[in-house]
C-alpha cells in the first residue's frame, strides 16, 4: 500500500509483481502512494514503469510532479480523495477557485469538491 520501506525491498517487491504478471497471475502491476523518487528508482533499475499509481488527489493535494511523471511514462493515476470534504469548512471557505466554480455552477463548495 505504501513505499515506506527501503529501496531494495521496494524494488524486490516490484520485481516479484512483474514475475507474477509474466506468469499470468496478475494483469497489471501498480503501486500506491509512490512519489517521484520511488518511481524513478524503478526506471533507474531498468524496469518498466507501473501501469497505475493510486494516490490522493484533491484541489489541496494535486501532486503535479507525480502527474507529470505519469504523463511522461504513460502511467495511469488512480485518484483517491478521502479527506477533501473534511477541509470544506476550513481552507476551502477562503479558496477563491472553489468559490468561483461553486458560484458559476450554482453549487455549494462541498458539491464542487465531491465532483472533483
Amino acid at each position: 500500500h505504501s513505499p515506506l520501506t527501503d529501496k531494495a525491498r521496494r524494488l524486490n517487491t516490484y520485481e516479484t509483481l512483474l514475475e507474477m504478471q509474466k506468469d499470468g497471475l496478475i494483469g497489471a502491476v501498480g503501486v500506491c502512494n509512490y512519489g517521484v523518487g520511488a518511481l524513478d528508482e524503478i526506471i533507474t533499475a531498468g524496469l518498466p514503469p507501473p501501469a497505475i499509481n493510486q494516490i490522493e488527489l484533491s484541489p489541496f493535494n494535486q501532486h503535479t510532479d507525480i502527474a507529470a511523471w505519469a504523463q511522461k511514462y504513460g502511467m495511469v493515476l488512480s485518484c483517491a480523495s478521502w479527506s477533501k470534504l473534511s477541509k470544506a469548512t476550513g481552507p476551502v471557505d477562503g479558496w477563491n477557485a472553489v468559490g468561483k466554480i461553486a458560484d458559476q455552477k450554482k453549487m455549494t463548495k462541498a458539491q464542487v469538491l465531491v465532483r472533483w
